[in-house]
């Protein structure tokens, strides 16, 4: 057995408190406990000083158990005790027990597990930490956990709760509430290739709320893809994949039993979640969430739907869903740049640059009225800067699609294929289009307000720059660009100077200046601001 004594007396005290992710452990495990906390294993009692409650400490150590009494704030009480003594039992029943980096120690908790039963009670709260696989190596250690692990062998005692925490990459944080139902609520169903990057990060951002984790690695993925997913997944699968992403995705959710999945792309995350169970209790199959892309631009889409619904289209896939709902208190980020390699973005362009023309392409040959492959034609062609011919299947979409929602974004992408085409008028007539498909969209005013000040008509500018201040009057599907009030005023100031109203630029580059979330652009705004106030001065003196 490692003598743990001797541990204590080589190093300091202090030992589990020199790194910052020690001491933000202790402190987001006392925000966890509550009432009476018993501590196990608490080595010189660190917690002691996170918790200020009516707090035990036990330890295998007598070296360790000096120490915290001689140290740790005088009324709590520590023990020597060994947890695994069969026999031993308590006086008191704890409202929370900590095991905290103990159980990658013992070969065997079985006995632990059977005295934790006797200490606590209906509704004791377990806190449990751990090193996350092999992250964390020490010679103390006899055995590896991982989260689906710990999923398995913790359900048996409560409701399992895993925690995204700041070294979450490191180190496990769980918790269980003794006698309560696990939900059995949501899976997170993911498909993935050469997605090392941003695998954890995706994952780890939804922790706290999905109850079962499926992952699905392409057989041809060549990077630590299948090494990470092993770590998080309750069920690892593999898929060869088929030119069909509806295949590959019905798959991988095939067999899960919770009431509802949630889909994400290695490449993604959750940036908010709140309401959750609230809107999952709706009588619907789908719930609509907002994804942000890289460029801010946001679309719906049903990431949660029912079990049971499933996806067709061999590209773009859709979720089959009947009822749906829009959920505005999530948020997934599209992470691209940011969560894969070179190498898988640019394998992932060239499949997107095949599937996409010929797939579609094949479809629209089937049924010259598929708008969906009109739609996606277009936005593909687009986004390899092939204007013309992405305006040529807008064009085509807008002669059959009745959905106003998807009509207005495709007007508005037509005004912006127009102006970068050069054709400025038929851009300004396509704008005023789409102002009328859905009358008083502040991203309207806006883009006409930046084409009068692209023609120098400043006085019309400022009309349509001021006008779209205000909030859109209905939810929208698809919002095209982010808000940019201190771009905006900026831009405003830039009109007052061309129209020599140094006053009023001065007001509008100040304000610039407050609203701008970056310190370069704050910065750049202030002096463009201070500037007007030197240039009104100078004309007070002539």
């Amino acid at each position: 057995m490692y003598n743990y004594d001797k541990f204590y007396k080589k190093f300091p005290v202090n030992q589990h408190d020199l790194a910052p992710i020690h001491s933000t452990r202790h402190a987001f495990t006392a925000s966890l406990c509550r009432g009476n906390v018993l501590d196990v294993g608490c080595g010189t009692g660190n917690l002691a000083d996170y918790y200020f409650g009516n707090y035990t400490g036990m330890d295998i150590s007598e070296v360790a158990i000096k120490e915290a009494k001689e140290i740790r704030r005088k009324d709590a009480q520590f023990y020597v005790r060994d947890a695994l003594t069969p026999e031993i039992g308590a006086e008191t029943k704890f409202d929370t027990i900590v095991i905290s980096e103990l159980l990658e120690h013992l070969d065997n908790d079985e006995i632990l597990f059977s005295n934790i039963k006797k200490w606590g009670k209906e509704n004791t709260r377990l806190i449990i930490t751990c090193p996350n696989g092999p992250r964390v190596p020490d010679p103390s250690h006899v055995r590896e956990l991982t989260i689906p692990q710990l999923r398995k062998s913790l359900t048996i005692f409560g409701k399992v709760k895993f925690y995204n925490w700041p070294g979450a990459t490191q180190q496990i944080f769980c918790t269980v509430d003794l006698g309560h139902k696990n939900d059995n609520l949501v899976s997170l169903v993911m498909i993935v290739k050469d997605e090392e990057k941003g695998l954890e990060q995706a994952v780890l951002s939804c922790l706290e709320f999905v109850d079962n984790i499926v992952i699905s690695v392409d057989s041809k993925s060549t990077d630590k893809t299948k090494e990470i997913a092993m770590l998080y997944a309750d069920e690892f699968k593999g898929y060869v994949f088929q030119d069909d992403f509806s295949k590959a995705r019905n798959d991988a959710h095939e067999g899960v039993k919770t009431k509802w999945i949630l889909f994400l792309d290695g490449h993604e995350y959750v940036a908010k979640c709140e309401n959750l169970e609230k809107f999952l209790a709706l009588d619907i199959d789908g719930l609509l969430v907002p994804i942000e892309m890289e460029n801010e631009f946001i679309f719906h889409n049903a990431r949660f739907y029912k079990t049971g619904v499933h996806f067709e289209g061999k590209v773009h896939e859709q979720q089959q869903c009947k009822k749906t709902y829009f959920y505005p208190d999530f948020l997934i980020k599209h992470n691209r740049f940011n969560a894969q390699s070179e190498e898988a973005i640019s394998a992932r362009f060239q499949q997107r640059d095949d599937m996409v023309p010929r797939i579609m392409g094949e479809e629209l040959k089937k049924n010259p009225k598929n708008v969906r492959a009109l739609f996606h034609l277009a936005v593909h062609y687009q986004s390899k800067k092939q204007f013309k011919k992405a305006l040529s299947f807008y064009r085509r979409y807008l002669k059959l699609s009745k959905n106003p929602q998807e009509r207005w974004v495709v007007l508005f992408h037509c005004c912006l294929c127009y102006m970068v085409l050069g054709k400025k008028f038929r851009s300004f007539l396509t704008a005023c289009r789409t102002d009328k498909e859905m009358p008083g969209r502040w991203e309207i005013q806006r883009l006409q307000g930046m084409m009068f000040f692209e023609k120098k008509e400043y006085e019309k500018a400022l009309e349509y720059l001021n006008s779209s201040f205000h909030d859109n009057p209905f939810n929208t599907l698809y919002r095209p660009m982010a808000r940019d009030d201190a771009g905006t005023w900026n831009l405003i100031g830039e009109c007052f100077f061309n129209l020599y109203n140094f006053d009023k630029a001065n007001i509008a580059f100040d304000r610039a200046s407050d609203l701008a979330k970056d310190k370069t652009a704050k910065e750049f705004f202030g002096k463009r601001a201070a500037l007007m106030r030197d240039m009104l001065k100078d004309s007070f003196k002539k």
